[in-house]
């Protein structure tokens, strides 16, 4: 019987569509595609930021992408990003320190005009439909989930010891250079999903900053 307080996360049908909600557990289960967000930040220097995931969550102790989740039911792809930065990175999902352009102008119009040393700046680059993901399940094994998958690009000069990242989620925060970032995935220390989003959009990241 699913956990009365498990959290509800839209399933979609192959195409994109909400086709119903269902308990985290059931719906990963289920073989139909869950909704997921997944952003990589990128600071003035071209470091990218990366969160380590506790030893008893999915991947644990690997270094993943800046910020991840799961649509919850009834949000939107960009809803649930900004809550999800809000959450990981400054333990807040109603942050104001998360900003989402709503396409590349107003992206730089803001990358010019706020204070980035405060903000993390984001805005979407791609959407994924039935990417199949692998994951290191807790305690050892495996887990296929299906995703229809956002993804976003992000901005910021947010020192470190300025974030709160979320304690339940996240072991710690680095800013990585790319050549170490590339000696973590050939040393096999990023999840299957974060070797994705590294080895497709790497490049037109570091471009951004």
């Amino acid at each position: 019987m699913a956990d009365p307080v498990e959290e509800l996360l839209n399933v979609y049908d192959v195409e994109g569509r909400v086709v119903g909600a269902r308990p985290r557990r059931e719906a990963q289960a289920s073989g139909l595609a869950v909704g997921a967000v997944n952003v990589l930040v990128v600071n003035p220097r071209g470091e990218v930021l990366l969160q380590r995931r506790p030893m008893d969550k999915e991947n644990g102790g690997r270094w993943d992408k800046s910020v991840g989740g799961h649509v919850s039911a009834g949000e939107e792809f960009d809803i649930t990003a900004v809550r999800e930065a809000g959450e990981e990175l400054f333990d807040d999902g109603r942050s104001t320190r998360v900003r989402l352009a709503r396409d590349r102008e107003e992206f730089e119009r803001l990358r010019r005009d706020e204070d980035l040393r405060r903000l993390v700046l984001i805005r979407r680059v791609g959407f994924q439909l039935n990417l199949r993901d692998v994951r290191h399940a807790p305690g050892g094994g495996l887990r296929n989930v299906l995703y229809h998958l956002a993804i976003y690009h992000g901005l910021t000069d947010v020192p470190l010891a300025d974030f709160r990242p979320q304690r339940s989620e996240i072991d710690e925060l680095r800013y990585v250079a790319p050549a170490e970032l590339d000696q973590l995935l050939l040393d096999a220390r990023l999840p299957p999903n974060m070797a994705f989003l590294w080895l497709t959009q790497g490049h037109a990241l570091l471009s951004k900053r």
